[in-house]
């Protein structure tokens, strides 16, 4: 009802209507001495102002950009008209209101600080130069507020290059000084605002649950004490009912179908639930209650509530809206993604680096080119930390793992490694293609200044840890043919059966074989080193490595993951939320 009264008011106002009317016709309309006086103080205090002064504090980051426009403007105001436009800085105000429906806090725009100053202009004990005085200062800090929440709109309120740096290389959209101040220069401030605003699918859907975890911040969230052995369906289970009320509020339990109970068994009718909730939480979704599904039970409406906000200030960022195809890898999801035309092909699991030392780089390239039965250069870091370690425990380590070793860039023998040499980096080791390589049967290569890639691998326990953050810092795929298909489908002469023959998978199609080994020196010439090969895409295609902690799924469901870098806490401060 409030906002349909607003609604009104805005359109029918005609102080409303001269607030979105900035054009020197409107103003002109104006009496001279109304105009003349107003923008003298404006005048006056855009060119007294100094760092001190609390205005200035307010305005500092845009005071150049603010300065220029009014300048080039004659400090003809743009937002007020005299000391009854009340409507108009209310409106104003109220505008930001809507920020919190974007997870920003309204006080950033200096509500309080606008009123104050506007009320002071009204105050009838005052005079003339001093109530303009405080009217240029309501309208020098609206503009700057105007200014501020457009581009917060657009583009964030931090910028992840600097925050970040040097692990962050998404390109951003940075707006021009031109952009920036268009804001001002608008009939209806309110309809731009509402058109710039981020309107992609996953951004809404997020915005819609932070209503619903806000509206649940002041709910009792008992603490359920974590059970000391894991609770299958049929057990019983003494905390059953404050699970299943837990679950209810969440949105996880229909409470047609699921009741709370008189006794506490974990009944049958309850494991979809789990399920569901623990998939939500990137946990193994085997219905079976543990440490890490009530860990996450105990999780507090207001976390999330924070956790949402952060990743809309993330989707702020970067849409992805102008790429129709695309790879995505979430970090604290450690999942792969492929998006075409908005629509999600299939969802594969992937390792990450480690949190110390070895952190998976946030970034954007573009896959241009896929190496089948790759070699393995072993980077300087993990011969001293990983590679001396094994020859300590076992002299044979380099030949059981087919390792060529070169000093000066000639071969050496590994009989004839000398571990104190390998410290001072006088080596460089170099894995032969096999069932054995760190790399698998095919790394996926991109350009990057980090020298990391995707690539398959031979050890497979990990993907099946909810914490996959194991790798050097390269992305291991769990199922690389997978990928390898969507990237080559009409999009290289070789098709994914000859890079499963080529690569050592069983293809039983002989005819298939033969047709292979016939165009096989063709397809390799000019791109094969030996056992390995080359395979180049006709058209490269755009890869995000992102972080991302919280999303709305295609079925509504909130899904929450844990913090695995650290990268929240340092969002969290820097927003101080």
């Amino acid at each position: 009802m409030r906002k349909i009264i607003l609604i009104l008011i805005l359109s029918f106002s005609p102080l409303f209507w001269y607030c979105n009317e900035s054009t020197k016709a409107d103003i002109a309309n104006q009496s001279n001495s109304v105009n003349e006086d107003f923008s003298k103080a404006i005048n006056d205090r855009l060119s007294s102002i100094d760092s001190l002064d609390t205005i200035f504090l307010s305005i500092k980051d845009n005071f150049g950009l603010i300065k220029n426009f009014y300048l080039g403007n004659e400090f003809q105001p743009v937002l007020l008209k005299d000391f009854d436009s009340h409507i108009i800085v209310d409106s104003i105000i109220n505008l930001f209101q809507n920020a919190i429906e974007h997870g920003i806090n309204p006080k950033i725009y200096s509500t309080e600080l606008v009123r104050n100053e506007f009320n002071n202009a009204k105050k009838s004990e005052f005079n003339l130069n001093q109530r303009y005085y405080h009217l240029a200062n309501t309208e020098i800090l609206l503009a700057n507020s105007l200014i501020s929440y457009s581009v917060h709109l657009r583009q964030g309120l931090i910028n992840p290059n600097i925050l970040f740096a040097p692990n962050y290389e998404i390109p951003l959209k940075r707006l021009t000084p031109s952009e920036i101040i268009e804001i001002l220069q608008q009939k209806n401030i309110f309809n731009y605002l509402e058109n710039i605003k981020p309107k992609s699918d996953r951004y809404v859907k997020l915005q819609q649950v932070l209503k619903k975890f806000e509206s649940l911040s002041n709910e009792e969230w008992e603490i359920i004490p974590v059970p000391n052995s894991k609770i299958e369906p049929g057990n019983s289970y003494q905390y059953i009912n404050q699970v299943i009320k837990k679950l209810i509020v969440l949105g996880f339990i229909d409470t047609n179908k699921v009741k709370i109970q008189d006794t506490f068994k974990y009944d049958k009718n309850l494991v979809e639930s789990i399920k569901l909730f623990q998939k939500s939480h990137g946990l193994i979704d085997d219905g079976i209650i543990g440490k890490g599904t009530i860990e996450r039970l105990n999780i507090p409406p207001k976390q999330y509530v924070d956790k949402i906000k952060l990743n809309l200030e993330r989707f702020r960022w970067n849409d992805y809206s102008d790429t129709s195809k695309y790879i995505l890898v979430n970090i604290p999801d450690f999942k792969l993604k492929a998006i075409e035309n908005k629509q999600e092909k299939f969802e594969i699991k992937v390792c990450a680096g480690r949190k110390i030392k070895w952190q998976t780089p946030v970034l954007y390239s573009q896959l241009s080119y896929l190496v089948l039965n790759p070699t393995w250069s072993v980077p300087q870091s993990i011969v001293q930390e990983e590679i001396i370690d094994g020859i300590k425990k076992d002299s044979l380590y380099l030949k059981k793992r087919n390792f060529k070793a070169y000093k000066g860039g000639k071969p050496v023998s590994l009989d004839e490694i000398n571990i104190s040499e390998l410290k001072t980096k006088r080596y460089t080791l170099i894995q032969d293609p096999g069932d054995g390589n760190a790399l698998g049967k095919i790394k996926f290569m991109f350009d990057n200044p980090f020298g990391v890639y995707l690539h398959d691998t031979p050890t497979r326990a990990p993907f099946n840890y909810v914490n996959r953050a194991v790798s050097h810092g390269c992305v291991r795929v769990e199922k690389p043919i997978q990928l390898a298909e969507f990237l080559l489908k009409d999009n290289s002469n070789w098709t994914i059966d000859y890079v499963k023959i080529e690569t050592g998978y069983q293809v039983n199609d002989k005819n298939l074989i033969n047709e292979f080994q016939s165009v096989r020196s063709q397809l390799r010439k000019n791109f094969s080193y030996g056992k390995t090969t080359e395979v180049r895409l006709y058209q490269p295609i755009p890869l995000f490595i992102d972080y991302f902690t919280a999303w709305v799924d295609e079925n509504g469901i909130l899904n929450y993951r844990d913090d695995v870098y650290g990268k929240d806490l340092i969002l969290k401060k820097k927003l101080n939320l």
